[in-house]
């Protein structure tokens, strides 16, 4: 008995692999199955297996948040942070809807001058001074030029050798121990507005927030989170008893960003710097009455904000030369890096090797330092990517049965049946689609192995 099947290329190459990863650019192409074990018989089910695929390979989409590495995956990444975002504001997707109702705030912490550099101005030319200063090396310390949006020294140090390249990198290096602290300080002061300790204040109320981290044109990281005061229950549960107001909030916010400082890990001289929050710190009142496009001082509509920060989590460093793992300076020079990073690059690489503690700045060369992920949150602030992505993937399964209000937080995806175990064995083949040529080839080598395991179980069918 022999069993033919279809080896058409036009639906078995490429163009069947990019409907099958919906568009992505570069797909992993996987080889393995998925099967159900019946812990009391030994019997094994086939639940999936690369073979059932025309060319034997799984291709699953890559997944990266890069708009210039994959438009396609990014677009699904900044929609799932749009609704992380927006749930945390207004509810859905199983968050109450009472949350619009709660103090909230949206903050924005940046870092402080490391030294003059070109920006871009709403009115005037770029940094106008009438006395036409010069810095220590000669260089003017003014511009008369009004930059363009696309002008590549936007950001640039007026003066590479006056601006504070070392303190930038230990800066963005400790970002993240920084925003722990601005935390920490932010409960007490909240504690003592309250009239309690921070102990008792933990018990009776929650910061529930969303910290998004964008670079700014001088290569430096700022950080965007809207803060909502809950109860000890979270969002699920009644408002905290302590009357907090969205004015006590933001207060707290303004006390914290000042104050808050920390010693860094000593330089291979054993330099110390003290780091603290820039002096731009910004609090608007987050209300759903404020209007979605016009510009009310002091206030936004929640739905506005989540659309801003989701438009910057497409973004990385691309805006600097950077794309991908830097693993060297000459490895940044060589992808086009411009100047002020290239610079940022030798500095964090020099510190890396030569101070204790700063080994990780290896690892963080392609993001100038910082070491932490673009976008988190804590844990009641909302749903979480896992649990939008399982919804997704149930709602494709199930011909369109979920329910789009439906509480994805209590959704659970691939139920393994009562006495069965779930075993996977799956090998990484590759990054990308094959050529035509290979790809026929795997067409090929896939029909040969159906068509002998064909064979072989009418065989053992007809002689049992």
């Amino acid at each position: 008995m022999t069993v033919v099947y279809p080896t058409l290329l036009g639906e078995a190459g490429q163009g069947d692999a990019e409907r099958r990863v919906r568009g992505c650019v570069k797909p992993v192409r996987l080889r393995g199955s998925t099967q159900l074990v019946d812990l009391s018989t030994g019997e094994v089910r086939e639940v999936y297996s690369s073979d059932q695929e025309f060319d034997g390979r799984t291709y699953v989409r890559c997944g990266n948040r890069r708009a210039a590495v994959c438009p396609s995956c990014s677009k699904e990444y900044k929609n799932d942070a749009w609704h992380i975002l927006a749930c945390g504001l207004v509810g859905g997707k199983g968050v109450p809807s009472q949350v619009a109702a709660r103090p909230c705030t949206f903050v924005t912490l940046t870092a402080p001058s490391f030294g003059a550099v070109h920006g871009l101005r709403r009115k005037g030319v770029c940094r106008a001074r009438r006395e036409r200063p010069v810095c220590p090396h000669g260089r003017p310390l003014w511009c008369n030029r009004r930059h363009p949006q696309d002008d590549a020294t936007v950001g640039e140090p007026l003066c590479q050798e006056c601006y504070d390249y070392v303190g930038h990198v230990v800066w963005q290096f400790h970002a993240n121990e920084l925003w722990r602290r601005f935390l920490i300080a932010l409960q007490r002061r909240l504690a003592v507005v309250a009239g309690v300790t921070p102990t008792e204040f933990r018990a009776r109320c929650r910061v529930s927030f969303s910290k998004v981290v964008e670079f700014q044109a001088r290569a430096a990281v700022h950080v965007h989170a809207p803060m909502r005061l809950d109860g000890p229950d979270g969002p699920d549960g009644p408002p905290s008893d302590l009357a907090l107001s969205v004015t006590d909030l933001e207060d707290a916010v303004a006390y914290a960003g000042r104050q808050v400082k920390l010693l860094s890990l000593p330089l291979a001289d054993g330099t110390v710097y003290e780091l603290r929050w820039g002096g731009q710190l910004d609090t608007r009142t987050i209300r759903g009455a404020a209007e979605r496009d016009g510009e009310i001082r002091n206030e936004v509509h929640p739905e506005r904000v989540a659309a801003y920060l989701a438009k910057y989590l497409t973004k990385a460093t691309e805006d600097f030369g950077l794309n991908g793992t830097i693993r060297s300076a000459r490895h940044a020079a060589a992808t086009g890096a411009s100047r002020h990073a290239l610079r940022l690059i030798e500095v964090a690489e020099e510190i890396g090797q030569t101070a204790e503690g700063y080994e990780k700045l290896l690892r963080h060369l392609g993001t100038l330092g910082y070491r932490g992920h673009p976008i988190s949150k804590s844990r009641a602030y909302s749903v979480t990517f896992g649990q939008i992505r399982r919804a997704r993937r149930m709602f494709r399964r199930r011909d369109a049965a979920l329910d789009p209000d439906s509480d994805i937080r209590q959704l659970l995806d691939d139920e393994v049946p009562a006495g069965f175990e779930r075993i996977s064995s799956w090998e990484f083949e590759g990054l990308g689609y094959l050529d035509l040529d290979t790809s026929a080839a795997a067409v090929a080598a896939a029909c040969r192995s159906r068509t002998r395991a064909a064979e072989a179980s009418a065989a053992t069918t007809n002689n049992p």
